[in-house]
């Protein structure tokens, strides 16, 4: 089961979060804009990251994988 490594409110992803993903920081940007933008999400709701990659949001639906979108 994949692990939670972010979930903070209106606060962008540290470089530990890039780090553990084995990415870098601009693509972890690259990817979480284009998941959000896909599931009709703005820049300000929040997104929760796991450790796979996977994202999801506040109610735990998937929302797409980060790997996925670099």
């Amino acid at each position: 089961m994949a692990r939670l490594i972010w979930d903070k409110l209106r606060r962008n992803p540290t470089r530990a979060v890039s780090d553990q993903l084995r990415i870098e920081r601009w693509q972890l940007r690259g990817a979480i804009h284009k998941i959000k933008a896909a599931n009709n999400l703005g820049a300000t709701d929040r997104v929760f990251i796991y450790d796979d990659g996977s994202v999801t949001d506040e109610n735990g639906e998937r929302l797409g994988n980060i790997h996925d979108e670099i």
